[in-house]
Order: C-alpha cells, then structure tokens, then sequence
C-alpha cells in the first residue's frame, strides 16, 4: 500500500462575486516508472515534501453580515505554476493551486486509481463562536477534474485521479455568508489527502 499524501490548507474567516479567470485545468498522462503519489495544495513542489500551510481569508463588511451575498476569499499562497509540466494555470493569491499525481510502474500494477479527498472540523471558531465549514466553498477553474464544491464538515471524496496521470486545477475560495455571526476571526483547518490502496 502506498502511503497516503498530504497537504493541508487552513481557512480564516472575519466576520461582513466570486473570482473568475479564463485558465483551463486538465488531465495530463503520464508516462509509467517508480511508484509515485503526490499532492500539492498551495504552494508545493513533486520532489519535496513542504511542511507550508496556506491560509485562505476574506473580510466581510459589518453592513453585508448575513446578506447570502457570497464573498470571494483570498489566500497567501504565490503557486501559480505547474511545477511538472511548467506551464501557468493560477492566478494568485485569488486562487489556490491543486494538483495531484499517481503513477506506477505500468498499466496494470497497483489500483487503477488514487482517491482525493478532504477533511475538516463540523465548524471554524471563534473563541467559543462557532461557524458550520459548509458556509466556506470553493469554485474549481474550466469546469476540470477536480469540481467544484462545499466543505461538508467530516471527511469527503473529491474526485479520482487515474493511473499514470496528474490532474491539476485552480481553486477560487468563497463564504456563503448565508447566515448572522459575532464578529470575530474564525478558523479552520482543511486537510486534503490523496490515497493510493
């Protein structure tokens, strides 16, 4: 069994349109070799392990508080590159990079795919202030192999990546702001896993 890759992004909210860029994200495949799995999320590499955590953010106006306006989010992350194949995707710091890699050693060996998925806390708090992690979603770039979504508070599936491939796209953060909260800085924790059996 390979070991499962991990990378995590951790989400602020404080407490008051959503980014759009033209770039599409694809399926790219790849040759078979070594036994390979990877995942970054933010800023990362394929050759190194990167201990980064990102930090996704927005502000929301005291008069908007609640409104079900949706509010884009913006993170500290600068990856807008894919660092396999070089070409640029993001457009940071609007959107998060994402990209996963499972490979072996042909087409036949091991599962025929890898399972990405993400896991999170029921809320982000507050002090003792609590609010849902379904209130933070996040709009994926040309509609590509990792879709749009909605943390759903616990552990849920993303997508597939198949053998011998990589799949990468560009993750616009956004707040429903669907719902009255105290003021406050609001935190979470979103750990994203790619797993091979």
């Amino acid at each position: 069994m390979m070991s499962p890759a991990r990378a995590l992004l951790r989400l602020a909210l404080v407490a008051a349109g959503l980014p759009a860029h033209p770039c599409e994200a694809f399926v790219l495949t790849i040759n078979p070799g070594p036994k390979q799995l990877y995942l970054i999320v933010g800023v990362g590499s394929t050759s190194a392990n990167n201990a980064t955590i990102n930090l996704v953010s927005t502000t929301v106006p005291a008069a908007k508080v609640g409104d079900g306006t949706a509010v884009a989010m913006t993170s500290d992350s600068t990856q807008a590159v894919n660092p396999y194949a070089g070409y640029t995707l993001c457009s940071a710091p609007a959107q998060v990079y994402i990209a996963g890699l499972y490979r072996q050693a042909d087409a036949f060996t091991g599962s025929s795919y890898a399972t990405l998925q993400v896991s999170t806390p029921t809320s982000l708090m507050s002090g003792a202030d609590s609010l849902p992690f379904s209130q933070i979603g996040w709009t994926s770039t040309g509609g590509g192999p990792l879709p749009s979504g909605t943390f759903t508070g616990g552990t849920q599936y993303i997508t597939n990546i198949s053998r011998n491939s990589m799949a990468d796209n560009c993750f616009s953060y956004y707040y429903r702001n669907t719902g009255v909260v105290p003021a406050g800085t609001f935190n979470g924790r979103a750990t994203f896993t790619l797993v091979a059996p």
